[in-house]
Protein backbone atom coordinates (compact mmCIF):
# COMPACT_ATOMS: atom_id res chain seq x y z
CA UNK A 1 0.00 0.00 0.00
CA UNK A 2 1.42 3.37 -0.96
CA UNK A 3 1.25 6.21 1.55
CA UNK A 4 -0.78 8.37 -0.81
CA UNK A 5 -3.76 6.04 -0.30
CA UNK A 6 -3.73 5.99 3.49
CA UNK A 7 -6.69 7.40 5.40
CA UNK A 8 -5.02 10.75 5.95
CA UNK A 9 -5.68 11.63 2.30
CA UNK A 10 -9.28 12.28 3.31
CA UNK A 11 -8.09 15.40 5.14
CA UNK A 12 -7.43 17.25 1.88
CA UNK A 13 -10.99 17.84 0.68
CA UNK A 14 -11.98 18.94 4.19
CA UNK A 15 -9.32 21.67 4.09
CA UNK A 16 -10.76 22.89 0.80
CA UNK A 17 -14.34 23.23 2.00
CA UNK A 18 -14.02 26.97 2.70
CA UNK A 19 -13.35 28.08 -0.89
CA UNK A 20 -16.66 29.36 -2.31
CA UNK A 21 -18.85 32.17 -0.95
CA UNK A 22 -21.59 31.75 -3.56
CA UNK A 23 -23.08 28.44 -2.44
CA UNK A 24 -26.87 28.54 -2.42
CA UNK A 25 -28.83 27.44 0.63
CA UNK A 26 -30.83 24.86 -1.29
CA UNK A 27 -27.64 23.25 -2.58
CA UNK A 28 -26.16 23.19 0.91
CA UNK A 29 -29.19 21.37 2.23
CA UNK A 30 -29.05 18.94 -0.70
CA UNK A 31 -25.40 18.18 0.04
CA UNK A 32 -26.15 17.73 3.73
CA UNK A 33 -29.00 15.32 3.01
CA UNK A 34 -26.88 13.28 0.61
CA UNK A 35 -24.06 12.96 3.15
CA UNK A 36 -26.46 11.94 5.91
CA UNK A 37 -27.88 9.32 3.58
CA UNK A 38 -24.38 8.04 2.83
CA UNK A 39 -23.60 7.74 6.55
CA UNK A 40 -26.79 5.78 7.10
CA UNK A 41 -25.98 3.49 4.18
CA UNK A 42 -22.40 2.96 5.31
CA UNK A 43 -23.53 2.01 8.79
CA UNK A 44 -26.07 -0.36 7.31
CA UNK A 45 -23.31 -1.89 5.24
CA UNK A 46 -21.40 -2.68 8.44
CA UNK A 47 -24.33 -4.86 9.50
CA UNK A 48 -25.12 -6.41 6.11
CA UNK A 49 -21.77 -6.85 4.38
CA UNK A 50 -22.98 -7.84 0.95
CA UNK A 51 -26.24 -5.97 0.63
CA UNK A 52 -27.42 -5.32 -2.92
CA UNK A 53 -27.09 -1.56 -2.51
CA UNK A 54 -23.56 -1.81 -1.19
CA UNK A 55 -21.82 1.49 -0.45
CA UNK A 56 -18.31 0.03 -0.26
CA UNK A 57 -15.38 2.33 -0.64
CA UNK A 58 -11.98 1.35 -1.93
CA UNK A 59 -12.08 -2.37 -2.62
CA UNK A 60 -9.08 -4.32 -1.49
CA UNK A 61 -6.99 -1.26 -0.83
CA UNK A 62 -8.81 -0.46 2.41
CA UNK A 63 -9.54 -2.56 5.51
CA UNK A 64 -12.26 -2.34 8.17
CA UNK A 65 -10.39 0.44 9.93
CA UNK A 66 -10.69 2.66 6.88
CA UNK A 67 -14.45 2.00 6.63
CA UNK A 68 -14.83 3.38 10.14
CA UNK A 69 -12.66 6.35 9.20
CA UNK A 70 -14.91 7.15 6.24
CA UNK A 71 -17.92 7.22 8.58
CA UNK A 72 -16.03 9.48 10.92
CA UNK A 73 -14.89 11.78 8.09
CA UNK A 74 -18.45 12.02 6.75
CA UNK A 75 -19.66 13.02 10.17
CA UNK A 76 -17.08 15.80 10.24
CA UNK A 77 -18.26 16.96 6.81
CA UNK A 78 -21.87 17.10 8.02
CA UNK A 79 -20.84 19.28 10.93
CA UNK A 80 -18.98 21.59 8.59
CA UNK A 81 -21.98 21.81 6.29
CA UNK A 82 -24.23 22.77 9.21
CA UNK A 83 -22.01 25.38 10.86
CA UNK A 84 -20.35 26.96 7.84
CA UNK A 85 -21.55 29.14 4.98
CA UNK A 86 -18.31 28.60 3.04
CA UNK A 87 -18.27 25.57 0.76
CA UNK A 88 -16.12 23.70 -1.72
CA UNK A 89 -16.95 23.73 -5.43
CA UNK A 90 -17.84 21.53 -7.29
CA UNK A 91 -20.67 20.62 -4.93
CA UNK A 92 -20.24 16.88 -4.85
CA UNK A 93 -16.46 16.75 -4.67
CA UNK A 94 -16.39 15.76 -1.01
CA UNK A 95 -18.83 12.90 -1.57
CA UNK A 96 -16.92 11.73 -4.62
CA UNK A 97 -13.66 11.72 -2.71
CA UNK A 98 -14.93 9.31 -0.08
CA UNK A 99 -16.28 6.90 -2.67
CA UNK A 100 -14.09 4.27 -4.27
CA UNK A 101 -10.63 5.84 -4.33
CA UNK A 102 -9.31 3.29 -6.80
CA UNK A 103 -10.17 5.78 -9.57
CA UNK A 104 -7.64 8.26 -8.22
CA UNK A 105 -4.94 5.60 -7.85
CA UNK A 106 -2.29 4.51 -10.32
CA UNK A 107 -4.19 1.25 -10.86
CA UNK A 108 -6.23 3.28 -13.35
CA UNK A 109 -3.84 3.85 -16.25
CA UNK A 110 -5.70 6.90 -17.56
CA UNK A 111 -4.07 9.96 -16.00
CA UNK A 112 -6.98 12.09 -17.21
CA UNK A 113 -9.44 10.12 -15.07
CA UNK A 114 -7.16 10.26 -12.03
CA UNK A 115 -6.58 13.99 -12.36
CA UNK A 116 -10.26 14.83 -12.93
CA UNK A 117 -11.38 12.77 -9.93
CA UNK A 118 -8.74 14.32 -7.67
CA UNK A 119 -9.78 17.81 -8.76
CA UNK A 120 -13.47 17.17 -8.09
CA UNK A 121 -14.78 17.09 -11.65
CA UNK A 122 -17.71 14.93 -12.64
CA UNK A 123 -21.26 14.07 -11.63
CA UNK A 124 -21.63 11.62 -8.76
CA UNK A 125 -24.09 8.83 -9.58
CA UNK A 126 -24.02 6.58 -6.51
CA UNK A 127 -26.34 3.94 -7.95
CA UNK A 128 -26.22 0.17 -7.57
CA UNK A 129 -27.60 -2.66 -9.66
CA UNK A 130 -27.69 -6.36 -8.82
CA UNK A 131 -27.23 -8.80 -11.67
CA UNK A 132 -28.97 -11.73 -10.00
CA UNK A 133 -28.26 -14.27 -12.74
CA UNK A 134 -24.49 -13.83 -12.43
CA UNK A 135 -24.39 -12.69 -8.77
CA UNK A 136 -22.67 -9.41 -9.63
CA UNK A 137 -23.27 -6.22 -7.68
CA UNK A 138 -22.58 -3.19 -9.86
CA UNK A 139 -21.95 0.26 -8.39
CA UNK A 140 -22.04 3.22 -10.77
CA UNK A 141 -19.71 5.80 -9.27
CA UNK A 142 -19.43 8.80 -11.55
CA UNK A 143 -19.78 10.17 -15.05
CA UNK A 144 -17.62 12.91 -16.56
CA UNK A 145 -17.11 14.15 -20.08
CA UNK A 146 -16.07 16.84 -22.52
CA UNK A 147 -17.05 17.31 -26.16
CA UNK A 148 -14.85 14.38 -27.32
CA UNK A 149 -15.63 11.57 -24.89
CA UNK A 150 -17.56 10.33 -21.87
CA UNK A 151 -16.02 8.46 -18.96
CA UNK A 152 -18.27 6.18 -16.91
CA UNK A 153 -16.67 5.02 -13.66
CA UNK A 154 -18.04 1.87 -12.05
CA UNK A 155 -17.10 -1.13 -9.95
CA UNK A 156 -18.55 -4.64 -9.94
CA UNK A 157 -18.09 -7.40 -7.40
CA UNK A 158 -19.28 -10.92 -6.68
CA UNK A 159 -19.21 -13.56 -3.94
CA UNK A 160 -19.73 -16.51 -6.29
CA UNK A 161 -18.54 -15.55 -9.79
CA UNK A 162 -14.78 -15.25 -10.35
CA UNK A 163 -14.44 -11.89 -12.11
CA UNK A 164 -10.73 -12.02 -12.88
CA UNK A 165 -11.29 -12.53 -16.61
CA UNK A 166 -14.48 -10.45 -16.92
CA UNK A 167 -14.15 -7.22 -18.93
CA UNK A 168 -16.33 -4.41 -20.17
CA UNK A 169 -14.58 -4.23 -23.53
CA UNK A 170 -16.40 -1.98 -25.96
CA UNK A 171 -13.27 -1.56 -28.10
CA UNK A 172 -13.01 -5.04 -29.60
CA UNK A 173 -14.94 -7.30 -27.23
CA UNK A 174 -18.58 -8.42 -26.98
CA UNK A 175 -19.55 -5.50 -24.74
CA UNK A 176 -21.50 -2.51 -26.03
CA UNK A 177 -23.03 0.53 -24.41
CA UNK A 178 -26.35 1.95 -25.55
CA UNK A 179 -27.94 5.33 -24.95
CA UNK A 180 -31.70 5.49 -24.48
CA UNK A 181 -33.45 8.87 -24.47
CA UNK A 182 -37.21 8.71 -24.91
CA UNK A 183 -37.81 6.74 -28.10
CA UNK A 184 -34.22 7.21 -29.26
CA UNK A 185 -31.77 4.35 -28.83
CA UNK A 186 -28.26 4.24 -30.23
CA UNK A 187 -25.06 2.30 -29.76
CA UNK A 188 -22.21 4.50 -28.56
CA UNK A 189 -18.72 4.31 -30.07
CA UNK A 190 -15.66 3.65 -27.95
CA UNK A 191 -12.86 6.18 -27.40
CA UNK A 192 -9.63 4.29 -26.78
CA UNK A 193 -9.62 1.13 -24.70
CA UNK A 194 -10.72 2.38 -21.29
CA UNK A 195 -9.00 1.45 -18.04
CA UNK A 196 -9.49 -1.57 -15.78
CA UNK A 197 -8.19 -2.92 -12.47
CA UNK A 198 -9.00 -6.26 -10.82
CA UNK A 199 -8.69 -6.67 -7.06
CA UNK A 200 -7.98 -10.33 -6.25
CA UNK A 201 -8.74 -10.07 -2.52
CA UNK A 202 -12.15 -8.49 -3.00
CA UNK A 203 -12.91 -10.21 -6.34
CA UNK A 204 -13.79 -6.75 -7.53
CA UNK A 205 -13.27 -4.93 -10.83
CA UNK A 206 -13.00 -1.17 -11.29
CA UNK A 207 -13.45 0.12 -14.84
CA UNK A 208 -13.40 3.53 -16.45
CA UNK A 209 -15.31 2.96 -19.70
CA UNK A 210 -14.60 5.46 -22.43
CA UNK A 211 -17.11 6.25 -25.18
CA UNK A 212 -18.31 9.13 -27.33
CA UNK A 213 -19.49 12.34 -25.71
CA UNK A 214 -23.15 12.63 -24.70
CA UNK A 215 -22.91 16.25 -23.53
CA UNK A 216 -25.71 17.27 -25.91
CA UNK A 217 -28.17 15.53 -23.55
CA UNK A 218 -27.43 17.86 -20.64
CA UNK A 219 -30.52 18.38 -18.47
CA UNK A 220 -32.31 15.34 -19.90
CA UNK A 221 -33.27 12.04 -18.28
CA UNK A 222 -31.19 9.37 -19.98
CA UNK A 223 -30.51 5.67 -19.63
CA UNK A 224 -27.21 3.98 -20.35
CA UNK A 225 -27.33 0.22 -20.89
CA UNK A 226 -24.15 -1.83 -20.65
CA UNK A 227 -24.84 -4.89 -22.75
CA UNK A 228 -22.83 -8.09 -22.28
CA UNK A 229 -19.51 -8.73 -20.60
CA UNK A 230 -16.47 -10.12 -22.37
CA UNK A 231 -14.40 -12.96 -20.96
CA UNK A 232 -10.75 -13.34 -21.95
CA UNK A 233 -9.05 -16.52 -20.78
CA UNK A 234 -6.90 -19.37 -22.07
CA UNK A 235 -9.74 -20.47 -24.33
CA UNK A 236 -9.92 -17.12 -26.11
CA UNK A 237 -12.86 -14.76 -25.71
CA UNK A 238 -16.51 -15.41 -24.91
CA UNK A 239 -19.64 -13.44 -24.13
CA UNK A 240 -21.68 -13.17 -20.92
CA UNK A 241 -25.17 -12.03 -21.97
CA UNK A 242 -26.55 -9.42 -19.58
CA UNK A 243 -27.76 -5.82 -19.39
CA UNK A 244 -26.75 -3.37 -16.67
CA UNK A 245 -29.03 -0.29 -16.76
CA UNK A 246 -28.24 3.16 -15.39
CA UNK A 247 -30.81 5.98 -15.43
CA UNK A 248 -30.07 9.55 -14.35
CA UNK A 249 -30.45 13.20 -15.29
CA UNK A 250 -27.29 14.45 -16.97
CA UNK A 251 -26.11 17.42 -14.96
CA UNK A 252 -23.88 20.27 -16.04
CA UNK A 253 -21.38 19.22 -13.36
CA UNK A 254 -20.49 16.18 -15.50
CA UNK A 255 -19.29 18.33 -18.41
CA UNK A 256 -15.98 20.11 -18.77
CA UNK A 257 -15.14 22.57 -21.53
CA UNK A 258 -12.48 22.11 -24.19
CA UNK A 259 -10.15 24.89 -25.35
CA UNK A 260 -8.63 24.63 -28.83
CA UNK A 261 -5.48 26.53 -29.83
CA UNK A 262 -4.61 26.63 -33.55
CA UNK A 263 -0.82 26.45 -33.89
CA UNK A 264 0.31 25.32 -37.38
CA UNK A 265 3.85 25.02 -36.03
CA UNK A 266 6.43 23.09 -38.10
CA UNK A 267 9.30 20.94 -36.87
CA UNK A 268 11.49 18.09 -38.12
CA UNK A 269 12.34 14.81 -36.46
CA UNK A 270 14.60 12.05 -37.76
CA UNK A 271 14.42 13.17 -41.35
CA UNK A 272 10.64 13.69 -41.39
CA UNK A 273 8.77 16.99 -41.33
CA UNK A 274 5.75 17.55 -39.08
CA UNK A 275 3.22 20.25 -38.34
CA UNK A 276 1.36 20.66 -35.05
CA UNK A 277 -2.01 21.79 -36.36
CA UNK A 278 -3.67 22.43 -33.03
CA UNK A 279 -3.73 21.62 -29.34
CA UNK A 280 -6.93 20.81 -27.44
CA UNK A 281 -7.08 21.23 -23.66
CA UNK A 282 -9.74 19.80 -21.34
CA UNK A 283 -10.04 18.50 -17.78
CA UNK A 284 -9.73 14.93 -19.11
CA UNK A 285 -6.84 15.20 -21.54
CA UNK A 286 -4.57 17.25 -23.80
CA UNK A 287 -4.63 16.42 -27.52
CA UNK A 288 -1.82 17.38 -29.89
CA UNK A 289 -2.98 17.00 -33.50
CA UNK A 290 -0.14 16.48 -35.98
CA UNK A 291 0.33 15.94 -39.70
CA UNK A 292 3.63 14.87 -41.20
CA UNK A 293 5.50 13.51 -44.17
CA UNK A 294 5.06 9.97 -42.79
CA UNK A 295 1.54 10.27 -41.30
CA UNK A 296 -0.18 10.15 -44.67
CA UNK A 297 -2.47 7.34 -45.79
CA UNK A 298 -0.70 4.91 -48.12
CA UNK A 299 -2.35 3.38 -51.20
CA UNK A 300 -1.50 0.03 -52.78
CA UNK A 301 -1.51 -0.65 -56.52
CA UNK A 302 -4.99 -2.14 -56.30
CA UNK A 303 -6.33 0.95 -54.51
CA UNK A 304 -6.37 -0.37 -50.94
CA UNK A 305 -5.54 2.29 -48.34
CA UNK A 306 -3.59 1.74 -45.14
CA UNK A 307 -1.58 3.65 -42.55
CA UNK A 308 1.95 3.00 -41.32
CA UNK A 309 3.30 4.03 -37.96
CA UNK A 310 5.17 7.33 -38.19
CA UNK A 311 8.56 7.93 -36.58
CA UNK A 312 6.87 10.31 -34.17
CA UNK A 313 4.44 7.60 -33.08
CA UNK A 314 7.29 5.13 -32.67
CA UNK A 315 9.04 7.67 -30.45
CA UNK A 316 5.93 8.14 -28.30
CA UNK A 317 5.43 4.39 -27.89
CA UNK A 318 9.13 3.88 -27.17
CA UNK A 319 8.53 4.83 -23.53
CA UNK A 320 5.44 2.64 -23.08
CA UNK A 321 5.52 -0.60 -21.13
CA UNK A 322 2.92 -2.90 -19.62
CA UNK A 323 2.83 -3.47 -15.88
CA UNK A 324 0.79 -6.33 -14.39
CA UNK A 325 -0.66 -4.13 -11.65
CA UNK A 326 -0.84 -0.71 -13.28
CA UNK A 327 -1.54 -1.34 -16.98
CA UNK A 328 0.23 0.91 -19.49
CA UNK A 329 2.89 2.94 -17.74
CA UNK A 330 6.01 4.93 -18.64
CA UNK A 331 9.38 3.23 -18.81
CA UNK A 332 11.58 5.88 -17.21
CA UNK A 333 14.69 4.33 -18.73
CA UNK A 334 13.57 5.16 -22.27
CA UNK A 335 13.03 8.38 -24.15
CA UNK A 336 9.61 9.12 -25.59
CA UNK A 337 7.29 12.04 -26.26
CA UNK A 338 5.99 13.96 -23.24
CA UNK A 339 4.48 17.28 -22.26
CA UNK A 340 5.97 19.51 -19.63
CA UNK A 341 3.62 21.99 -17.99
CA UNK A 342 4.41 24.29 -15.08
CA UNK A 343 7.66 22.37 -14.70
CA UNK A 344 5.97 18.97 -14.35
CA UNK A 345 6.15 16.02 -16.74
CA UNK A 346 2.83 14.97 -18.33
CA UNK A 347 2.80 11.43 -19.73
CA UNK A 348 0.78 10.16 -22.71
CA UNK A 349 -2.49 8.36 -22.03
CA UNK A 350 -1.41 5.15 -23.72
CA UNK A 351 -4.88 3.58 -23.38
CA UNK A 352 -6.06 6.06 -26.02
CA UNK A 353 -3.58 4.76 -28.57
CA UNK A 354 -6.27 3.80 -31.07
CA UNK A 355 -7.98 7.21 -31.23
CA UNK A 356 -7.80 8.36 -34.85
CA UNK A 357 -7.98 11.84 -36.28
CA UNK A 358 -8.90 13.03 -39.73
CA UNK A 359 -7.16 11.72 -42.82
CA UNK A 360 -3.35 12.08 -42.61
CA UNK A 361 -3.54 13.19 -38.96
CA UNK A 362 -1.84 11.62 -35.97
CA UNK A 363 -3.21 12.45 -32.51
CA UNK A 364 -1.04 12.28 -29.41
CA UNK A 365 -3.09 12.31 -26.21
CA UNK A 366 -1.62 13.29 -22.86
CA UNK A 367 -2.98 13.92 -19.40
CA UNK A 368 -4.45 17.34 -18.55
CA UNK A 369 -1.93 20.11 -17.92
CA UNK A 370 -1.69 22.54 -15.03
CA UNK A 371 -0.82 25.61 -17.09
CA UNK A 372 -2.03 25.81 -20.67
CA UNK A 373 0.18 28.84 -21.34
CA UNK A 374 3.26 26.98 -20.13
CA UNK A 375 3.08 23.68 -21.99
CA UNK A 376 5.97 22.24 -23.98
CA UNK A 377 6.05 19.16 -26.20
CA UNK A 378 9.30 17.27 -25.60
CA UNK A 379 10.25 14.86 -28.40
CA UNK A 380 13.13 12.65 -27.33
CA UNK A 381 15.90 14.34 -25.38
CA UNK A 382 16.74 17.15 -27.77
CA UNK A 383 13.56 18.69 -29.17
CA UNK A 384 11.35 21.06 -27.16
CA UNK A 385 8.31 22.68 -28.82
CA UNK A 386 6.27 25.30 -26.91
CA UNK A 387 2.54 24.78 -27.47
CA UNK A 388 1.95 28.50 -27.89
CA UNK A 389 1.92 30.52 -31.09
CA UNK A 390 4.89 32.70 -30.19
CA UNK A 391 7.08 30.11 -28.43
CA UNK A 392 10.29 29.18 -30.24
CA UNK A 393 11.39 25.60 -30.83
CA UNK A 394 14.54 24.51 -29.00
CA UNK A 395 16.71 21.90 -30.69
CA UNK A 396 19.67 20.70 -28.64
CA UNK A 397 21.20 18.66 -31.47
CA UNK A 398 20.66 18.00 -35.14
CA UNK A 399 18.81 14.85 -36.15
CA UNK A 400 21.27 12.01 -36.47
CA UNK A 401 20.18 8.80 -38.15
CA UNK A 402 23.17 7.03 -36.62
CA UNK A 403 22.14 8.04 -33.10
CA UNK A 404 18.60 6.89 -33.84
CA UNK A 405 19.80 3.53 -35.18
CA UNK A 406 22.17 3.03 -32.24
CA UNK A 407 19.34 3.73 -29.78
CA UNK A 408 17.04 1.30 -31.58
CA UNK A 409 19.71 -1.42 -31.58
CA UNK A 410 20.49 -0.85 -27.90
CA UNK A 411 16.84 -1.16 -26.95
CA UNK A 412 16.84 -4.60 -28.57
CA UNK A 413 20.10 -5.73 -27.00
CA UNK A 414 22.46 -5.08 -29.94
CA UNK A 415 25.51 -2.90 -30.49
CA UNK A 416 26.67 -1.97 -33.98
CA UNK A 417 30.26 -2.13 -35.21
CA UNK A 418 31.73 -0.96 -38.55
CA UNK A 419 32.69 -3.45 -41.23
CA UNK A 420 36.29 -4.25 -42.05
CA UNK A 421 37.59 -4.18 -45.65
CA UNK A 422 37.31 -7.95 -45.91
CA UNK A 423 33.75 -7.86 -44.57
CA UNK A 424 32.85 -5.20 -47.14
CA UNK A 425 34.06 -7.58 -49.86
CA UNK A 426 31.76 -10.26 -48.45
CA UNK A 427 28.89 -7.76 -48.68
CA UNK A 428 29.73 -6.85 -52.27
CA UNK A 429 29.69 -10.50 -53.31
CA UNK A 430 26.39 -11.05 -51.52
CA UNK A 431 24.76 -7.98 -53.07
CA UNK A 432 25.50 -9.27 -56.56
CA UNK A 433 22.84 -11.95 -56.08
CA UNK A 434 20.78 -10.09 -53.44
CA UNK A 435 18.20 -8.45 -55.82
CA UNK A 436 17.29 -11.84 -57.25
CA UNK A 437 16.73 -13.38 -53.84
CA UNK A 438 15.15 -10.49 -51.93
CA UNK A 439 13.98 -7.58 -54.11
CA UNK A 440 13.84 -4.85 -51.44
CA UNK A 441 15.87 -1.65 -51.46
CA UNK A 442 18.24 -2.00 -48.52
CA UNK A 443 21.86 -1.39 -47.57
CA UNK A 444 24.22 -2.89 -45.02
CA UNK A 445 25.13 -0.34 -42.35
CA UNK A 446 27.30 -2.47 -40.07
CA UNK A 447 27.50 -5.68 -38.11
CA UNK A 448 26.43 -6.88 -34.68
CA UNK A 449 29.28 -6.51 -32.21
CA UNK A 450 30.27 -9.59 -30.18
CA UNK A 451 28.08 -12.01 -32.11
CA UNK A 452 29.74 -15.20 -30.87
CA UNK A 453 27.33 -17.96 -29.85
CA UNK A 454 24.35 -16.05 -31.22
CA UNK A 455 21.28 -17.57 -32.84
CA UNK A 456 20.80 -14.41 -34.91
CA UNK A 457 21.37 -14.68 -38.66
CA UNK A 458 20.72 -11.04 -39.60
CA UNK A 459 19.16 -7.84 -38.22
CA UNK A 460 16.97 -5.47 -40.24
CA UNK A 461 15.90 -1.92 -39.38
CA UNK A 462 13.00 -0.15 -41.07
CA UNK A 463 13.27 3.60 -41.45
CA UNK A 464 9.86 3.80 -39.78
CA UNK A 465 11.49 2.51 -36.59
CA UNK A 466 10.84 -1.25 -36.55
CA UNK A 467 13.69 -3.65 -35.83
CA UNK A 468 13.41 -7.30 -36.84
CA UNK A 469 15.79 -10.20 -36.73
CA UNK A 470 16.07 -13.64 -38.29
CA UNK A 471 17.11 -16.36 -35.89
CA UNK A 472 18.03 -20.02 -36.24
CA UNK A 473 17.13 -22.70 -33.71
CA UNK A 474 20.65 -22.63 -32.24
CA UNK A 475 23.97 -20.78 -32.68
CA UNK A 476 25.53 -23.57 -34.74
CA UNK A 477 22.69 -23.48 -37.27
CA UNK A 478 22.88 -19.68 -37.45
CA UNK A 479 26.60 -19.78 -38.18
CA UNK A 480 26.03 -22.37 -40.90
CA UNK A 481 23.40 -20.18 -42.64
CA UNK A 482 25.63 -17.10 -42.46
CA UNK A 483 28.53 -19.01 -44.04
CA UNK A 484 26.25 -20.23 -46.82
CA UNK A 485 25.50 -16.57 -47.55
CA UNK A 486 29.20 -15.73 -47.45
CA UNK A 487 29.16 -13.88 -44.12
CA UNK A 488 31.57 -14.25 -41.24
CA UNK A 489 29.50 -11.79 -39.20
CA UNK A 490 25.89 -10.83 -38.43
CA UNK A 491 24.93 -8.07 -40.92
CA UNK A 492 22.70 -5.12 -39.99
CA UNK A 493 20.50 -4.03 -42.91
CA UNK A 494 18.66 -0.73 -43.30
CA UNK A 495 15.47 -0.98 -45.40
CA UNK A 496 14.61 2.12 -47.43
CA UNK A 497 10.85 1.92 -46.91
Amino acid sequence: MKNRYEDTELDHPLKDLNSDFMWKTSKKQELKNRILMDIENLESNERIKYATNSKKGNGSTFNKRSTFYKRFSLAIVVCLVIVSTLFFTPALAVIQDVYDKIFSSEHIDDTGVRTAVNQGYGQALDQSFYDKKHDITVHFEMVLMDDKETKLLLTYQSEKTDLQNYYLDIFEGDTSINLVVGDERKKLKNVGWGSRYYDHKENKVAEAISFESIKEYEGQNITLEIENLTIYDDNGSSKVPTIWPLSFTLDQSAISKRETVELNKNFSFRGETYKIKKVEFSALETRVVVTGSDTKVQTTEDGMQYKVMSKLEHQLLNARKIDGNYGYIVDDNKSGVFLKSAGEKVAPIFSKGEVEGAKDEYIMIFGPVKDRQDSILEVGDDLKIPLTKDGKIEKQAEDSEKVYIDELLAENGFTAAPLTDDEMKEIDLYLETFPKDFPIDRTVIGKVKNHENSKVIEVTIQRSGILSEIQASNPEEAEKVRKERGFSFIPIFLNHD
